[in-house]
């Protein structure tokens, strides 16, 4: 049996600390403004600054600030999953899959702290899995954690 290679997706939107090897996702601020994007832009897309976006730590803890469990899944993913948008304390907003928690209706509320994990998202056209970032609820667990 052939190994199957592991793939990360989005890697520039995510980093390791060196110190502890926690994940943290990288996005872009304004100098002029103050807006910050996630994924990082090349232009402000408030003020429309081309000069003035630079590349930040949003850090690795946010709140849920809206959520869906979605029932049919896109070609690739196995439903139900649970998808949000994560407010990050930064700045930015993040949408996201989440783990941790039962694809149920009750199992996750508005305003519930997540921390960022890479985790498996699916497995590509020829088997190997792909891993990138998800949130889960803070004390879900540690499974996830960092690079595997």
């Amino acid at each position: 049996m052939a190994q199957k290679d592991v793939v990360y997706q989005e890697a520039g939107c995510y980093r390791f600390d060196p110190r502890g090897g926690r994940p943290y996702l990288v996005g872009g601020k304004c100098r002029r403004c103050g807006y910050a994007a996630f994924p990082a832009r090349a232009v402000c897309p408030v003020c429309i600054d081309r000069e003035s976006m630079e590349e930040v730590s949003l850090g690795s803890r946010g709140t849920v600030d809206t959520f869906s469990v979605l029932r049919a899944g896109a070609p690739g993913f196995e439903a139900p999953y649970v998808v949000a948008y994560v407010l990050m304390p930064a700045g930015g907003r993040v949408f996201s899959l989440i783990t941790g928690c039962e694809p149920s209706e009750g199992s996750l509320e508005i305003g519930t702290e997540v921390e960022l994990v890479i985790e498996k998202i699916r497995e590509d056209e020829q088997g190997n899995e792909v891993r990138g970032y998800k949130f889960r609820p803070v004390g879900a667990g540690e499974r996830g954690a960092g690079p595997r």
